[in-house]
């Protein structure tokens, strides 16, 4: 390897280990809140599983988006919870 391919890997890592140390906590906070209000969008729709009884017309068209995320929104909303988890 030559010195000039050294640097230029030596700048990739500073430049990764810079924008882990500054936007990851960003991203993963995003990813988060999507996933929140994804969870929020399925609860109308397939809120009657929990005894939640919603109708409405435009639940059964979006219900084949969701299909795959059910068991997933299911485990999200019947955990247990602790107050500390609740703390950061």
């Amino acid at each position: 390897m030559s010195i000039s391919n050294k640097m230029h890997n030596l700048k990739l890592v500073i430049k990764d280990f810079l924008i882990g140390a500054t936007v990851y906590d960003i991203i993963r906070d995003l990813e988060v809140k999507k996933l929140l209000s994804d969870y929020m969008l399925m609860f109308p729709i397939i809120g009657d599983t929990l005894g939640y009884p919603i109708s409405s017309y435009y639940r059964f068209k979006l219900l084949p988006y969701y299909i795959p995320k059910i068991q997933y929104w299911k485990k999200y909303f019947l955990k247990e919870r602790d107050i500390t988890e609740k703390m950061k």
